[in-house]
């Protein structure tokens, strides 16, 4: 039996911990003994509510200090769990520093594996100082950075990128084209689709208007994702349209930020912020327009989620975004602005009804063709070398 060892330090709860759980739910437990590491208990009522057989801690994980000093805090971590394999789940490129990676190396004989979530950041551009008023430099501190990235390849067995979008990152540092490979995540299209039922079931429990248009965003609320835009386009659209609603899900550090701005809106009633929910599906089915404004993303869940539950989505023109949403045929990208998210929302708010129904329809076919969940996490676990129990569609 093989021993995984997962590792990821979560900000909060988003769409990297949602794609580690579908692939916690169909390893082959008969084959693998699965350990779970994170630096946040964030993971721990998913787990118990799945019964799945996963050894959770919560360990320390530092990405500060001295090379050796976060070089031995996780050895010494990663080798309580003695793992035949380690994979690392990374947000941002350079999330997890060289001398983190070197233990993971060293702990597995060289069994690692790393996913990377986010095109962002792009590298530092090189410059060169001027010595003594007139010596150029060799642009020695461009190149120390730019290896101390790209070692971290050279330690891992295959990195796993979310998207195109990723890949041309990875491949700017200096990532070998051979060691990367596309996995595009998975949506379970049974799940998460269209209900009439659901819309107004919802609707009912919550006091929300069957006629109103219900706006909603299921992501983390954190700075990237520039969910003021949303909140700035939904009051000033709130004016002429007295039946719009704004629908927040999800939990992150700017949540109390995000509060306050609502609460100058003199709409601030016809605004929810509904936490973290387990029931993110039956959300999508009572709303109507999905709106994603972030700066960057790799490749947003939640908005394969909302393109496969048959909401008119709007994002940002940003990498991942726009490798899956065609501008105008299955929905709406914007560019990155307070004026762009307005504009666009403002489209999608004055489709009539055969337009909508013509995106909707599309955006669902779009997710029912490329991210079908039974499909993608197959392929994820093989390239991960796990194998995974028969996955039933």
């Amino acid at each position: 039996m093989e021993k995984v060892l997962f590792i990821r330090r979560p900000g909060a709860f988003g769409g990297i911990e949602v794609l580690l759980l579908d692939w916690l739910r169909y390893i082959d437990y008969d084959k693998n003994k699965v350990f779970l590491a994170s630096t946040m208990d964030c993971f721990r009522d998913a787990i118990a509510n799945d019964r799945l057989p996963v050894d959770y801690r919560i360990v320390a994980l530092p990405t500060l200090g001295s090379f050796m000093g976060v070089y031995r805090s996780w050895y010494r971590d990663i080798r309580k769990f003695s793992p035949d394999k380690v994979i690392i789940l990374e947000g941002m490129i350079d999330e997890v520093p060289p001398a983190a990676v070197l233990a993971a190396y060293l702990a597995t004989k060289g069994n690692v594996y790393m996913t990377e979530h986010l095109a962002w950041p792009f590298p530092t551009k090189k410059t060169r100082s001027i010595h003594f008023g007139f010596l150029p430099g060799a642009g020695l501190w461009w190149h120390r950075k730019m290896w101390g990235i790209r070692i971290r390849s050279y330690l891992s067995k295959r990195i796993l990128a979310v998207s195109e979008a990723v890949r041309n990152v990875l491949l700017m540092y200096g990532y070998p084209p051979g060691k990367i490979a596309i996995a595009f995540h998975g949506v379970d299209v049974s799940k998460f689709s269209p209900s009439g039922e659901n819309r107004s079931a919802w609707r009912r429990k919550h006091g929300v208007p069957e006629d109103a248009v219900v706006l909603i965003s299921t992501a983390r609320l954190a700075r990237e994702k520039r969910l003021e835009r949303l909140i700035n386009a939904f009051g000033a659209l709130s004016r002429k349209h007295r039946n719009m609603w704004l629908l927040f899900a999800g939990e992150g550090p700017i949540r109390k930020d995000l509060e306050r701005f609502a609460e100058s809106l003199s709409v601030r009633n016809r605004v929810m912020f509904l936490g973290l929910a387990d029931n993110v599906s039956e959300l999508l089915q009572a709303s109507d327009i999905f709106v994603l404004p972030s700066d960057r993303e790799g490749l947003s869940v939640s908005l394969t989620e909302a393109m496969s539950t048959g909401l008119i989505c709007v994002a940002s023109n940003v990498s991942g975004s726009n490798e899956v949403i065609r501008d105008g045929e299955n929905g709406f990208l914007v560019d990155p602005s307070d004026e762009g998210v307005l504009v666009g929302i403002g489209k999608a708010v004055d489709q009539d009804d055969l337009e909508r129904a013509r995106m909707a329809r599309n955006a669902r076919n779009t997710i029912l063709e490329k991210f079908e969940k039974r499909k993608s996490v197959e392929n994820i676990l093989d390239l991960l070398g796990i194998e995974s129990r028969p996955i039933h569609p």
